[in-house]
């Protein structure tokens, strides 16, 4: 069995952060992050706005904007690196939130790569015959995380997530893929005082 995405759905916070508001707090410009990142402006979540709440709302833009219905939907995957406690699972939150009768429901952290990753997921568990409709969302909190002290890491992330329904075909291809990972890269993702974790 193919697969195939019909719906999308994505939401953005209400902060809106310009490069000014790092020029404030740590040692930096507009020209110097803009000509290293191209980045102009990025999104923050309030502070009691969480990685859950963000994917609500992209599913939520996603049931206004296609007129698609969740109650059929069954397993719901959630990429992020950032939910708001480690169980129970922002998958089961959002199972719970709309109501989605028997869903499978799993979180899974792979950085930047995550939502591909679980719409890869998605397609296999669909290939299998074991599932007909799946819900992806990706979502991240990471100004909750940040070092706002690093200006070489502060300045690039920002909040929001996208939400979409896998669906089996039998005439669509979504895509194939090919995964390669280089764990060798791990450490320069963190800071350090003494040995790697």
């Amino acid at each position: 069995m193919e697969a195939t995405i019909e719906s999308i759905g994505i939401y953005i916070p209400e902060n809106k952060i310009t490069n000014q508001y790092f020029e404030e707090i740590i040692e930096t410009s507009d020209e110097w992050i803009t000509s290293r990142t191209g980045i102009k402006t990025r999104y923050f979540s309030k502070e009691n706005e969480y990685t859950s709440d963000l994917c609500i709302k992209a599913i939520e833009n996603l049931e206004e904007e296609y007129k698609k219905g969740l109650t059929d939907i069954d397993f719901i995957i959630i990429a992020t690196s950032t939910p708001e406690q480690q169980f129970p699972s922002v998958a089961s939150k959002i199972q719970d939130r709309f109501n989605i009768p028997q869903a499978g429901c799993v979180d899974i952290s792979a950085g930047c790569a995550g939502f591909v990753y679980g719409i890869i997921m998605a397609q296999g568990l669909i290939a299998s015959g074991s599932y007909k409709k799946i819900l992806v969302a990706g979502a991240e909190t990471l100004s909750k995380i940040c070092d706002f002290t690093d200006r070489t890491t502060c300045i690039l992330f920002g909040d929001g997530a996208g939400a979409v329904i896998v669906e089996a075909s039998e005439q669509k291809q979504l895509f194939s893929s090919t995964t390669i990972t280089d764990g060798s890269y791990g450490k320069e993702l963190y800071k350090s005082e003494g040995h790697a974790p």
